[in-house]
């Protein structure tokens, strides 16, 4: 898209933005700064009843702040917000619910320790919530309107993602909000679980209620939406009507180029040898399996949310119980606990980074080095010069956006932290197999080309690469053969010839529709 194009877009009226409709929330010239980077600058958007409007842009583009000074979790240095026609006078979250705001969070707020009603209990507000003996009762017709299929009593801790992002968006909803803000709602979602949350926003709007949506899944979020602001750098690109706006547009406002959506192109064929060798392996929710992992291939796993693939992924890296042979380069692993696969050779890179994958009060240097200390040490001690050159490499090979290798992981955008994850890698000299789950969860559209980039590099070094993923397109298009897991088992292997989104779809579907025949 050229410079006029991209002004001319910008032009275009948006659909349903006439006089007479009801702006729910009104956010007029407001901006924000964190030291030398100026997250929003002088943005205004107003967002009317019985619209979705999407929120979009890279990482680090500003849309969470945005939605935090919205929701009254940010103090904005300037500007006005309105809910509802009501000004929001102080940067208060419950000043923002009085007014009629909820909010689904990224970053998950249910209380592990409690159970599912009782997480539900203390998000509603005090004057709706039922007697105590009814909570359960209560709670259990809650998560019915939603369509979340889990037990009251659960804990919390027992849930998966999946569940627990659904369950943010039905704690949004307990305050009867006029304005709904949600941030990457779907990130942990697979294909059905995002039909039923569009379901329910698309019914949420039609009965008056404004929602803000932010997400990285373009081709979702132009389906859903009846309007798009775009932010790049903390600077509004323009509101537009969504239907008037192609995908290719809209990653070029994102980013401020045109970008072609492709994938990297293998270097050769994959080799003949084993890498890695999984005889008759089983465990809970999966099992037994046997698979074989050649040096320089990409492996994608598809399959239906709940069907094992976390489970299977998570026992090579001795991360969950298992039983069966592991062995890796002709060597038995053992995955009794996780430093077996790493001393192997064996690294995992797991869907939940904050938690599993990155420490986030480290700053980025020591997070990139921690398993490959033994480089830089001397005479005991680590030497934060031998660190810095190969760190500054990476960060530049990856394309990580950090004002300096010392920043804490904590204030990276997601995309960069799941960048910083994927350093740990390149550092380990010995890498045998990398095990990506959701490589690319809550990461826009230029970092996800960067890790696609990474992992086939990887491939082309020689590691063997494991992606369980719930993005067909992703799998098609980055895998060199995909399997199909239901029940715990592989029933179906997708070859590169045959790959498209069509075929893993119509695979997944057969086999679900299949075992409700049998059941």
């Amino acid at each position: 898209m050229s410079i006029d194009e991209q002004t001319e877009l910008r032009g275009k009226t948006p659909v349903g933005a006439g006089a007479g409709q009801r702006v729910a929330l009104s956010l007029r010239n407001v901006s924000k700064r964190y030291g030398p980077v100026q997250a929003n600058n002088e943005i205004s958007i107003d967002v009317y009843a019985g619209e979705i409007h999407a929120v979009l842009g890279e990482n680090g583009s500003g849309k969470s702040t945005l939605l935090g000074m919205a929701s009254g979790t940010v103090v904005p240095d300037n500007g006005v917000i309105e809910i509802d026609g009501r000004p929001l006078t102080s940067s208060s979250a419950k000043l923002a619910m009085q007014l009629g705001l909820g909010m689904a969070y990224q970053t998950m707020t249910e209380v592990i320790g409690l159970t599912v009603a009782e997480n539900l209990y203390l998000a509603c507000p005090a004057g709706d919530r039922p007697k105590y003996g009814r909570m359960e009762a209560w709670a259990a017709t809650m998560l019915n309107q939603a369509q979340l299929q889990v037990k009251p009593s659960a804990p919390t801790s027992t849930l998966s993602l999946a569940e627990r992002q659904m369950l943010e968006v039905v704690q949004a909803l307990l305050s009867k909000p006029k304005v709904l803000l949600l941030d990457e709602p779907t990130t942990a979602l697979g294909r059905e679980e995002v039909e039923r949350l569009h379901a329910l926003i698309r019914g949420l709007a039609a009965d008056g209620v404004a929602v803000v949506y932010v997400s990285h899944r373009l081709p979702e979020v132009l389906t859903v939406a009846h309007r798009i602001t775009v932010l790049r750098d903390g600077v509004s690109q323009g509101t537009f009507d969504a239907a008037g706006v192609s995908e290719a547009d809209v990653v070029t406002l994102m980013i401020g180029r045109p970008l072609e959506l492709v994938f990297p192109t293998p270097v050769g064929a994959p080799s003949d040898e084993i890498v890695l060798q999984i005889s008759q392996l089983g465990g809970r929710r999966f099992g037994p399996v046997d698979l074989a992992l050649r040096k320089g291939e990409i492996v994608g796993i598809a399959g239906a949310e709940g069907n094992g693939q976390v489970q299977f992924m998570r026992a090579l890296a001795g991360v969950e119980p298992s039983n069966g042979a592991v062995r890796c380069s002709g060597k038995l692993v053992d995955v009794r606990n996780p430093p077996g696969p790493l001393r192997a050779g064996i690294v995992l890179l797991s869907s939940d980074r904050k938690k599993e994958s990155i420490f986030t009060a480290l700053a980025i240097r020591p997070n990139a080095t921690l398993q490959s200390v033994k480089r830089f040490r001397r005479l005991g001690f680590i030497r934060k010069s031998r660190e810095r050159r190969p760190v500054e490499a990476l960060i530049s090979r990856l394309r990580l956006k950090t004002p300096s290798m010392e920043q804490p992981a904590q204030y990276l955008s997601g995309g960069n932290q799941q960048k910083l994850a994927l350093m740990r890698p390149f550092m380990t000299g010995d890498l045998k197999v990398i095990l990506a789950d959701e490589p690319t969860q809550g990461v826009d559209v230029g970092a996800r080309l960067d890790i696609y980039e990474a992992l086939r590099v990887k491939a082309a070094e020689g590691s063997a690469v494991l992606v369980k993923s719930s993005d067909p397109i992703e799998l098609s298009g980055l895998c060199d053969r995909v399997l199909v897991m239901s029940r715990g088992r592989f029933v179906d292997e997708i070859p590169r010839d045959e790959l498209d989104e069509r075929r893993i779809i119509s695979a997944i579907v057969g086999h679900a529709s299949a075992h409700k025949d049998d059941s």
